[in-house]
């Protein structure tokens, strides 16, 4: 239960600071890099529910002796 815990406050963690980043960057006239910020945060946030997705499918695998 705490590695689940530990997962949703990095997933918040990233959205809360990318979202800071973003406007800063739209305040000071950088559209462009805002929206490229916002796009390698969820580019982030992607590659850690992959990862999990992954870590899901192997225990799966273990539970039902699959090779």
């Amino acid at each position: 239960m705490p590695m689940q815990i530990e997962v949703l406050l990095r997933i918040a963690g990233v959205g809360l600071l990318v979202t800071v980043i973003c406007q800063v960057l739209t305040r000071a006239g950088r559209e462009e890099i805002a929206t490229l910020a916002a796009v390698a945060g969820m580019m982030l946030v992607l590659l850690m529910v992959v990862s999990l997705a992954g870590e899901l499918l192997t225990q799966v695998r273990a539970v039902f002796f699959l090779p």
